[in-house]
């Protein structure tokens, strides 16, 4: 694997370029940047969320269940002594799908234990909280 970062603008801006990929990063212009693009923390929580998202979705379609819609989002808070890093993290996926509860709870166990690399690299440091819940019923 192999990314590149390169610097944009006379302040914080970046363009990072993995592969055929390119995304933008910067800081908060309360913090000297011009919010032209993620934080490095933030990209941390969408690589847990994404991570989680191809999981779960990848070990469903393997059983051939539908998955009508999936939503995560992911609420974190950090530190305040430097490294600023996370001291909470909780990740909650809606999903529509025909899958059983059994099947769900397995899904994301295995994303939790076994698959999901961002998860375990963040796991590392903080507890991170996943609820799943159904999108048309009550928490699985």
């Amino acid at each position: 694997m192999k990314v590149s970062l390169e610097r944009t603008d006379d302040g914080f801006g970046m363009l990072a370029k993995a592969g055929n990929h390119k995304l933008r990063l910067d800081n908060a212009e309360e913090f000297g940047g011009k919010d032209g693009g993620f934080r490095p923390m933030q990209l941390m929580l969408i690589s847990l969320a994404g991570c989680s998202a191809i999981d779960i979705i990848l070990l469903l379609k393997r059983g051939r269940h539908k998955i009508r819609s999936y939503h995560s989002e992911v609420v974190a808070s950090r530190r305040e002594e430097m490294p600023r890093i996370f001291n909470s993290i909780e990740l909650v996926i809606t999903i529509d799908t025909d899958a059983s509860d059994a099947v769900l709870a397995r899904a994301v166990e295995l994303t939790k234990t076994k698959y999901c690399s961002a998860f375990a690299v963040l796991e590392a440091s903080v507890p991170v909280d996943l609820k799943l819940q159904r999108a048309s019923k009550s928490r699985v």
